[in-house]
């Protein structure tokens, strides 16, 4: 009767520290995500001040009526819109040959690959947070401690983008 007392208090402390180990995960990965949500917010704003920047020497009205941005929509809305209204500015600045624009593409096309690097590093973080989050039997206990699984950012293949194509 005592080993069989103490083995389920054995079990109950195995338990318990597996528990606490992936809360710790957790909490960590939990912390590296929102510090690089941040960054692509701040990321995401100076973007949009560039394309509307852009927006204003470009007389294109069609391209500038295209453009819909909610500044209260979830980061991930944001930066789609971002990213759409980019590849339409640099789609004209190529076909236009408009060389006034060309430095604004550049610096474009920057902060498009640092938001890429961003993006790469959270969805990375979300996956393994969500591979803790929804393990079975400790979901249970995560939602109890308010927390919450992550949605990573759209991967896009490069191919379907014609001007990045040589």
């Amino acid at each position: 009767m005592i080993y069989v007392i103490g083995l389920i208090i054995l079990l109950l402390v195995i338990l318990f520290f597996i528990v606490l180990f992936n809360y710790f995960k957790l909490k960590d990965i939990k912390e590296s995500i929102e510090t690089c949500a941040l960054s692509i917010d701040e990321l995401l704003n100076s973007k949009l001040e560039l394309v509307e920047k852009i927006l204003k020497k470009i007389k294109n009205e069609k391209l500038k009526s295209s453009f819909e941005y909610d500044k209260d929509s979830t980061l991930y809305e944001r930066e789609d819109a971002l990213f759409n209204i980019s590849f339409e500015i640099n789609k004209y600045i190529k076909e236009s040959n408009n060389k006034k624009l060309k430095d604004d593409a550049r610096e474009l096309s920057a902060m498009e690959e640092s938001l890429d690097g961003l993006k790469d590093f959270y969805n990375t973080n979300a996956l393994n947070y969500n591979e803790i989050f929804f393990k079975k039997g400790l979901n249970k206990v995560f939602k109890l401690l308010k927390f919450e699984g992550y949605k990573s950012f759209k991967i896009r293949k490069l191919e379907e983008y014609e001007i990045f194509k040589n």
